[in-house]
C-alpha cells in the first residue's frame, strides 16, 4: 500500500464535504503538483496566485488565469529584480556569491551557476495589503527567495485572517541582507502564529567534500519549508468554521493528525458533535504510516 493510499481526508473521516478554503499562493510559479493539491482535487480550494513572471504563467489554464495576480510584492517602492540562470533562484535580493559558492551543486559562477545573475531590472512592488481583489485568506503559501518577511510585514490585514501559513525559510544567507528563519519566526510569533514544523529540509555538502549523493546533505541545513499555525492556545480567535478549516488543511495537506484531532475536539466541545470520534475511527482504520515531519527532500 502506498503512502497516498494510506492517507485520508477530513471529509472521508467525518462524512461531510470539506469547507471552501481560500488559498493565497505567493510566488506561484508552476513547478508541478502543488502541496495543497489534495484540497484542489476535492473541489474545495479557491486559489489566488501572485506571480510576476508572464512566462511562468504560460502553462496556467486560461480559466484559472483570472485568479493570478501579476505583481511583484514588497513594500510598495521600486526594487531591483535579479534574474538568475535558473528561474527559481531569481529574487528581489541579490544572490550572495560568497555563501552560495561554498556548497556542492549550487553556485553563482557566471558561466554555469544556477544563482548567476543574467539580468537586472527595476520593478515596482505592491504591498500585499493593497491587493484589494483578495477575499479573506485561510491558507498562505509563500516562496519568494528571501523576500518573504518583507511581503508578510506589508500584509498585516491579509495575514490577520490566515489560519495556516507555509513559508520557505533559509538558515544561511543565500541572498545579501536576507532575513533568516529566526527573523521570520519572531515576526510571525508577534502576529499570533505558532511554529508548527519544518518539512522538506534541504542541505548540501561543503565543497570539496563529496558524499554518495551530491543532492543530499551531509551536515549543513540550507533551507526548508516552515509551517506556522494560528496560535492554538488562543481558541477564542477561531470561529467554529475556522476550527474545521484548520483541521482540514493540517490533515489533508500536512498529515498533522494530532493537531487536526485537537481542532476537531474543540469544535465538538462547542457544537456537541462527534467529528473527533469519527476522525479517530478513520485513523485507526487507515493507520497512516507516513509522518510528514522534518523529512529531507532529495532535490532542490
Amino acid at each position: 500500500m502506498t503512502e497516498e493510499q494510506r492517507s485520508f481526508t477530513i471529509a472521508d473521516a467525518i462524512g461531510e464535504p470539506a469547507p471552501e478554503i481560500t488559498i493565497l499562493d505567493i510566488g506561484a510559479m508552476p513547478t508541478g503538483t502543488e502541496r495543497y493539491h489534495a484540497l484542489v482535487a476535492q473541489g474545495c480550494a479557491k486559489v489566488y496566485g501572485v506571480e510576476p513572471s508572464e512566462t511562468a504563467l504560460e502553462d496556467v489554464a486560461a480559466e484559472e488565469r483570472d485568479r493570478f495576480i501579476p505583481h511583484f510584492l514588497g513594500n510598495g517602492r521600486p526594487a531591483t529584480f535579479y534574474e538568475t540562470r535558473f528561474p527559481g533562484c531569481s529574487s528581489l535580493l541579490e544572490p550572495n556569491e560568497e555563501m552560495i559558492n561554498l556548497f556542492q551543486t549550487i553556485g553563482a559562477e557566471p558561466e554555469t551557476g544556477n544563482f548567476a545573475v543574467m539580468n537586472t531590472a527595476t520593478v515596482e512592488t505592491v504591498r500585499l495589503d493593497d491587493l484589494d481583489m483578495l477575499p479573506d485568506i485561510d491558507f498562505i503559501s509563500i516562496d519568494t527567495q528571501g523576500s518573504e518577511l518583507d511581503i508578510l510585514t506589508n500584509g498585516e490585514n491579509v495575514l490577520s485572517k490566515a489560519l495556516i501559513l507555509e513559508s520557505e525559510v533559509e538558515f544561511v544567507p543565500l541572498y545579501k541582507d536576507q532575513p533568516l528563519f529566526g527573523h521570520l519566526q519572531v515576526a510571525l510569533s508577534e502576529r499570533g502564529f505558532m511554529m508548527h514544523k519544518l518539512i522538506d529540509i534541504v542541505g548540501r555538502a561543503f565543497r570539496p567534500f563529496r558524499g554518495l549523493d551530491l543532492l543530499k546533505p551531509v551536515s549543513q541545513m540550507l533551507w526548508a519549508d516552515a509551517i506556522f499555525v494560528r496560535d492554538f492556545t488562543a481558541l477564542d480567535k477561531f470561529s467554529d468554521l475556522d476550527l474545521i478549516k484548520a483541521a482540514t488543511i493540517l490533515n489533508d495537506v500536512y498529515m498533522s493528525h494530532d493537531l487536526a484531532l485537537f481542532f476537531l475536539m474543540r469544535h465538538d466541545e462547542r457544537r456537541g458533535g462527534k467529528h473527533a470520534a469519527a476522525y479517530l475511527r478513520k485513523y485507526i482504520e487507515v493507520q497512516p504510516t507516513h509522518i510528514y515531519y522534518g523529512n529531507f527532500k532529495g532535490i532542490a
